[in-house]
């Protein structure tokens, strides 16, 4: 069987968010009280950050997004024009489709509040046969509209790779447990698991969670990640670093992962690379800190040892998603 050419390594389907981070905050925001930030910073925010760390890391990238005709959606576009997202798979609509999410960070937590002026739509289907990608960077979006999108990249060959958000939904919710069960790698951070599976245990959500894709990636904020596949249980955690804002820390997250997958290395290792990767994203506001390939080999030289070379590990025993 011949494996049909692919155009790009990853294509990232989400909404765009204009992020207002604001940081140096004593405490957190609640009714009745006024707090004043010591800094304030304007980026983008959404699928963005996956779009752009997946770009830093040098990965043929692709971001399937809709924009209006508002000034949300122009600030972002410009932004992408200087980061060098490639703007190929960019839809506009017609009219205004501003969405836009207030930050807020402390003690290594972080908050939103958030307006989007629709429910994202699926991208079309010609989105896929065009890009062909290696990877589907996947929202969690379960309406129809996108389990057939989903559906449709694993059917013409892409590897999914879903994360995961906050929201009113559960396991229980229709579509979400279809959803999971097209990805190939599932990661959501602890409490969106917890709150999936309706527990404040971790280790039980697990389980339920596992059972349903064929790799669980939980980000687990300072105790790094937890890697669960096929009886393999891993943790990684985090290397020493400076936290600025964990703000987009996730999305480096996932894009580190797939990065180091396409270089060849096993699941563990590739769990490892995007601890760092994320981890690096902490060390400056929202996005802007996404490593570079340069920054990333950086830290793993620090972090493995000298037998274990950087990017092109194989693990015959662990196995590997190619």
């Amino acid at each position: 069987m011949i494996t049909p050419a692919r155009n790009c390594d990853v294509l990232v389907a989400g909404e765009y968010f204009c992020d207002l981070i604001f940081a140096g905050l004593d405490g957190v925001p609640r009714l009745g009280t006024e707090l004043f930030a010591s800094g304030l910073s304007i980026v983008p925010g959404g699928t963005y950050n996956m779009a752009l760390a997946a770009t830093r890391l040098g990965l043929a990238t692709r971001w399937c997004c809709d924009f209006g005709s508002d000034i949300f959606s122009d600030f972002v576009l410009a932004q992408a024009r200087a980061d060098g997202i490639d703007p190929v798979a960019f839809r506009r609509v017609d009219g205004e489709l501003p969405r836009i999410s207030a930050a807020f960070a402390d003690k290594g937590e972080r908050g939103f509040i958030s307006y989007s002026a629709a429910v994202p739509r699926a991208p079309d289907m010609s989105c896929l046969r065009l890009h062909r990608p290696r990877w589907l960077l996947q929202t969690f979006r379960y309406e129809p509209d996108w389990l057939e999108f989903v559906h449709t990249a694993r059917q013409q060959g892409a590897k999914v790779f879903l994360d995961c958000r906050g929201g009113d939904f559960t396991l229980e919710t229709p579509g979400v447990r279809e959803l999971i069960a097209l990805a190939d790698v599932f990661s959501p951070n602890a409490e969106e698991a917890m709150a999936l599976a309706g527990t404040r245990e971790l280790d039980r959500a697990v389980v339920e969670l596992a059972g349903l894709a064929p790799v669980l990636l939980v980000k687990n904020g300072a105790r790094g990640v937890l890697l669960v596949s096929e009886g393999m249980r891993v943790t990684h955690p985090p290397p020493a670093v400076e936290v600025v804002d964990t703000v987009g820390a996730g999305d480096a997250f996932n894009a580190g992962f797939i990065h180091a997958m396409i270089e060849g290395l096993g699941l563990p290792t590739s769990a490892h690379f995007a601890v760092l990767c994320g981890s690096i994203s902490t060390t400056g506001p929202g996005s802007r800190s996404a490593p570079t390939v340069a920054e990333l080999a950086r830290l793993a030289a620090l972090e493995m040892s000298s037998d274990r070379p950087v990017g092109r590990e194989r693990s015959a025993t662990t196995g590997t998603i190619n």
